[in-house]
C-alpha cells in the first residue's frame, strides 16, 4: 500500500517548516507529500518553492482561498496513493508514525481507517497533555459503531481519543463513500469521524504519534465568537441526525442535540453581556431553527436560569434599559461566582 501525507496550508509560514520536516522525516518514508497552498500571502509560497523543499514535496496552489475543508478534499482528489493522512500546517507527526500505520494495515488488511494517539503542544512546542491513557503501540480493531461512540464520548468530555493529525484513511473510501463536508463547518473533522465507521472497521493505536498544536493564530483562535460557530455547526449536526439513519444510538444523537443547546445558550449569554442586539437576534434564530426540529425540547433541556434569561430577552426591545440592566446583572453574577466560589484546578 502507498501513503500520502497531505498538508493544506493558508498563511502558515510560522509553523509550516516544522510540519513539513515531520512528514519528510518519517522512518517509513511517505510515498508522497502533497501540499495545497490555499492562496497564502505571508511567505508560505516562497518557503514551499525554495530549494529546501522543492524536490521533497508536490505542490499545488489555489488561485484564491477556498477554505480548509475544500483544501482537505483537494488533497484527497489529487493524491496518488492508496491511503491519505491530513496534516495541518501547525501540527506534527512522530517519525515512527507511518511505520506503525503500515504495520497495523498489514495486521488488519480489511480496515480502511486508522488513527493514533496525540500530544497537545503550545506555540513553542511545549507538551501540555496527551490523549487518554493507557498508551500502547498495539493496534486494536474496533467495529465502526463502537469507534463512533468512543469518539463522540471523547469529544464531549474534552478527552478526544484522537485528533485530526495522525488519521489515515483509504482514498477510495474518501472519494466514493464518505468525504469531508464543508457544511459541517468548524467540526468537519468530527463530522467525518462520526460517519466513517458506517463503511469500515477502524484500527486505533493509542500511543501518541502525532502532535496537535494550540495557539492564538489558529482558525478557532481567530474567531469572533467560537460559541456562535459551534452553535451553527451542532445545529447542522442535529438536523442531519434527525433526518438520516446512522450508526449512532439514540442516546448519542441526544448528546449531539445537547451540544447544540449548550452553544446556542452560550452565544446568547455572550451577546447579552455585550449588549449586542444583532447577535441576540442571531441566537434567537438558532433557537427557532432548533425548536423547528424538536418542539419544546430546547426549553426542556435548558437550565431554569437560562430559560428565565430567554424570557427576558424575548420581551425586551433592542437597546432598551432592560437589556442593559440584564447585562450588568449577569456581569455582577459572574464576578461574584468567580470571586466567592472555589476555582477548579486542572489536573
Amino acid at each position: 500500500m502507498t501513503f500520502t501525507i497531505g498538508i493544506p496550508v493558508h498563511n502558515g509560514a510560522r509553523y509550516l517548516r516544522s510540519a513539513l520536516n515531520s512528514a519528510i522525516s518519517q522512518l517509513r518514508p511517505a510515498d508522497e507529500i502533497l501540499v495545497i497552498d490555499d492562496a497564502s500571502t505571508d511567505g508560505t509560497a516562497e518557503l514551499l518553492q525554495s530549494g529546501e523543499y522543492q524536490k521533497k514535496i508536490r505542490l499545488l496552489q489555489n488561485a484564491a482561498p477556498t477554505g480548509f475543508v475544500d483544501a482537505w478534499n483537494r488533497v484527497i482528489e489529487h493524491s496518488a496513493s492508496d491511503f491519505v493522512a491530513i496534516l495541518h500546517q501547525d501540527d506534527l507527526l512522530d517519525p515512527h508514525y507511518l511505520q506503525h500505520i503500515e504495520s497495523a494495515l498489514n495486521l488488519f488488511p480489511h480496515a480502511r481507517h486508522f488513527y493514533v494517539g496525540y500530544t497537545v503542544i503550545d506555540h513553542e512546542g511545549k507538551e501540555l497533555h496527551t490523549s487518554p491513557l493507557p498508551h500502547s503501540s498495539n493496534p486494536i480493531l474496533f467495529p465502526g459503531k463502537e469507534y463512533a461512540h468512543r469518539y463522540l464520548k471523547g469529544v464531549l468530555a474534552n478527552a478526544h481519543i484522537h485528533r485530526c493529525p495522525g488519521v489515515m484513511t483509504e482514498r477510495k473510501l474518501l472519494l466514493e463513500k464518505c468525504s469531508y463536508r464543508k457544511e459541517a463547518g468548524l467540526i468537519a473533522d468530527d463530522d467525518f469521524f462520526l460517519r466513517v465507521g458506517e463503511f469500515t472497521d477502524v484500527v486505533g493505536i493509542s500511543r501518541p504519534l502525532s502532535s496537535f498544536r494550540i495557539h492564538r493564530d489558529s482558525a478557532t483562535g481567530r474567531l469572533a465568537s467560537l460559541s456562535h460557530k459551534l452553535s451553527e455547526d451542532y445545529t447542522f449536526q442535529t438536523r442531519y441526525y434527525r433526518s438520516h439513519q446512522s450508526i449512532l444510538d439514540d442516546a448519542d444523537v441526544r448528546l449531539i442535540e445537547a451540544q447544540a443547546i449548550r452553544f446556542i445558550n452560550s452565544y446568547l449569554l455572550e451577546s447579552v453581556l455585550r449588549e449586542d442586539s444583532r447577535a441576540i437576534g442571531e441566537a434567537k434564530k438558532l433557537r427557532a431553527d432548533f425548536e423547528g426540529m424538536l418542539p419544546g425540547y430546547f426549553r426542556q433541556r435548558s437550565a431554569i436560569m437560562m430559560n428565565a434569561i430567554w424570557r427576558m430577552v424575548d420581551r425586551t426591545l433592542p437597546g432598551s434599559v432592560v437589556l442593559s440592566a440584564l447585562s450588568r446583572g449577569m456581569s455582577l453574577f459572574l464576578w461574584l461566582k468567580k470571586t466567592l466560589l472555589p476555582q477548579r484546578t486542572e489536573q
